[in-house]
This record gives C-alpha cells, structure tokens and sequence, in this order.
C-alpha cells in the first residue's frame, strides 16, 4: 500500500525533504502540503510534480483522512505543537531537528505519540552518512579497542560570505533581521540548538553511553545574533570516555575536505567525510580509507526517508525517534546551562 503523505511547511529544508519522497515514489506519495504561505507552497508543489492538496492551516491537513503520515519541517518554536497534533490525529510522523524548545516540551511530546500509537522518526539525517554507519559498526565489532575520545565537527560560513556586512543574513538576499532565526524565543538559541544538533547526535550515536558531565564555552563572531554563532562543547561519559562537539556558522571548516567526526581507541583511530572513511590502527603509519562514490549530501535525506517509510511499513522502531531526540535535546540544554553558569553540568 502507498504512504500518504503531508508536508507541514514548504521552506528552504523541504526542498531536500522532497527529493528524498521523490525516491521511494513506488512505496509513498506526497498528496497534501500545508504552510502559511501560499507562494511556498506553490514552490513546493512544482517541485513536486503533481497535483496535490494545499492547506494554510496544518490542523486542516491533519484532518485530511487521505493523509496517512506527515513530514514536518516548522520553525523550532512551532514543533511541538505540530508534533502533538499529528500524533493526536493518528498520524506517522518524521520531523525536522530540533525535536522541540526545551524538555517539557519533549515530555509532552512523548507523551502525545505514546498515547497516539504512531510511529514517529526524529529526522537525523545524518546518521545515514555511509562513513557514520560503518564507523559505528566498526566500533561495535570492537576494531578500535575501547574508545577515549570523539570528535564531531560541523562549521560553516554560509550564512555570510567572508568580509560581508555583519548584519546581512547572506542567503539569498535576505537580511537577517527578517527571518525567524534571529529571534533567540523562536529559535530556543542560537546556532547550537539549530545546526549544532547534527554533531551532537552524531557523537551520542557513535559513543553508544550515557553522558554524565557537560561543559560548554560559546560566542558570536561574526553574523547578528542575539544568541550564539559558534559552540564548543565537551561531555563526560559515564565510562570515563571524553566527547567533544565543535560547531560554527562562523567560519568554514579547516581543510579542503573537511572530516565530520573523528572516533580515537587503545587500538587506532576513525575519521570520516561525507563520502570517506579513514582507519589508522596503531602501529601503522598510512590510513587505510574507504570511498562512498556519488555520495552528497543529499542522499542522505532520501535514506532517512526510505528508512522512515519501512519502519511505519513494517512497525519498528526508527532509528532515532522521541527518546533520542531528547537526549540530543538534554545535551544541548545543558551546554547552554553550563555556558551561562560557567561551570561543569552534572546529568
């Protein structure tokens, strides 16, 4: 049977969201789109390619009983209401990070797709990068000896090119001052809680344990924030293993190919690019590396995606979903927690 799908908001991330629906076209099909901007969902609907419903107001979409699931891609302060409402709908759901504001609103969500019965899926993408899957697999089987650091890295200056005026937003002509991320209530931060979700999931995913200390030092360097544009993180593991996240809008990452994480143990080291893989035992002075041709980032919309519709399909667990979502959630939290206290946050 074919998925129905809805999209809950039409901006700048569905458009990836929407190549991804695109692959697994013999198994779901987007029939309806909902967002507060007719213009938008215009746009979105000729990338789509065939007619589909549109709504101005998501609860209407919910309502909607030719819709089976939803995608949802809101501003960070419109999450957890959009999620709670699909659940209470009965509808299957994938939503964009982060799962919501803070942990009270993470509870109640928890709460909503428990009593809802539904599947819901937390939209990491990138824990489908292929570098992400087999680097975990190698640290289960053990290939690194036991694991005492990992590094996990996403920078950029995309948002304002090098020497632009600071108080120009630099995507597509827009200036900051106009979107909502500039507004730290809607945001629940600044960049940490926006971009610098992706690392901090990532590391929790390849260190398998439960964080027990965090510690954090933030700054805004060089776009119009009220809140931070760089985070610099560090977590205590409960087996003493030591994490670090690092995550900027503020400068592009060093290296003309630069590595999204690094995973050190007693017995070599991983380091992995979105279409590579490097392995370093000790004693050897030349890595080893494994390519992942074609691979970009895209793809890794359309893996979570397809990902998604076999869980609902067969009714398994996703990946991630509510729990880690939260967790990733807690970790942010906390770093802000430890930021503005300057201290180290007991989990």
């Amino acid at each position: 049977m074919t998925l129905r799908i809805g999209l809950i908001g039409c901006g700048g991330i569905t458009h990836g969201h929407v190549e991804g629906w695109k692959t697994v076209s013999d198994r779901a099909r987007i029939v309806a789109v909902a967002d507060v901007s007719e213009a938008a969902m215009q746009t979105r609907a000729a990338q789509i390619g065939h007619t589909v419903k549109m709504y101005t107001d998501y609860r209407d979409l919910l309502a909607d009983p030719e819709v089976d699931a939803v995608d949802i891609s809101l501003p960070h302060h419109l999450h957890c209401e959009a999620i709670c409402a699909a659940a209470q709908a009965g509808k299957h759901l994938m939503t964009e990070k982060p799962l919501c504001l803070n942990l009270q609103e993470a509870e109640e969500i928890a709460a909503a797709v428990q009593a809802g019965g539904i599947t819901m899926m937390a939209a990491h993408n990138q824990l489908f990068f292929p570098a992400v899957q087999q680097a975990k697999q190698m640290i289960l089987k053990g290939d690194l000896g036991d694991i005492f650091m990992i590094h996990s890295f996403d920078c950029s200056a995309r948002r304002r090119p090098l020497g632009a005026d600071k108080s120009t937003w630099g995507q597509a002509g827009v200036a900051f001052s106009d979107t909502w991320r500039s507004d730290p209530a809607k945001m629940g931060g600044g960049e940490y809680i926006d971009t610098g979700y992706h690392p901090t999931y990532r590391l929790l995913f390849l260190a398998g344990q439960t964080p027990t200390e965090v510690s954090a030092m933030m700054g805004t360097y060089r776009l119009p924030l009220k809140e931070e544009d760089t985070a610099n993180v560090m977590l205590k593991f409960v087996n003493g293993m030591m994490g670090h996240v690092f995550t900027s809008w503020a400068m592009p990452a060093p290296g003309s190919r630069p590595i999204l994480f690094s995973v050190t143990g007693e017995a070599g080291q991983l380091w992995g690019e979105i279409d590579r893989l490097y392995y370093q035992p000790v004693g050897f002075q030349q890595p080893a590396m494994v390519e992942y041709p074609g691979w970009n980032y895209g793809r890794s919309f359309a893996a979570e995606i397809a990902h998604f519709v076999e869980a609902v399909a067969q009714g398994f667990e996703p990946l991630h979903s509510v729990k880690e979502a939260t967790d990733t959630l807690r970790i942010i939290m906390a770093a802000y927690e430890a930021t503005d206290s300057n201290r180290i946050v007991t989990l």
